[in-house]
């Protein structure tokens, strides 16, 4: 809302989203951008342990924290977004062996990980 302030030293992030983004605090229109940065890295770091988040995990991270109402839900959904990309990137990267792939596609899609993990190296392939 317009008559919102906004505190002189920006909007904090989640301890979690904090630690891969390249402050601790953002203005407004930054905040969007350093939130799809850091769920990207919290999204490559959780590839990596096989763990995933559940959208439901993504919006505790945020639980007390003081952001107006006009930018919690797009700040929400660019860290889930940054997130599931970051997962993703992970697991199609090559960097991972394939039990890990394995392992964090299974964390990620269950059951019919196979298919979907086809699925997102399609993806990768038929991108420039």
């Amino acid at each position: 809302m317009k008559g919102d302030p906004v505190p002189r030293d920006g909007y904090p992030l989640p301890e979690e989203l904090t630690r891969h983004a390249p402050g601790e605090r953002f203005a407004p229109d930054g905040l969007r951008a350093a939130c799809r940065s850091a769920g990207e890295g919290l999204g490559a770091e959780d590839a990596r342990a096989a763990r995933f988040r559940s959208a439901a995990e993504m919006v505790e991270l945020w639980r007390g924290l003081d952001l107006p109402a006009w930018i919690s839900p797009y700040a929400l959904r660019d860290a889930r977004l940054g997130y599931l990309g970051g997962y993703e990137r992970t697991l199609v990267s090559g960097d991972l062996s394939h039990d890990d792939t394995a392992s964090a596609a299974r964390a990620r899609w269950g059951e019919r990980w196979r298919q979907k993990l086809e699925a997102a190296l399609r993806r990768t392939a038929n991108t420039p």
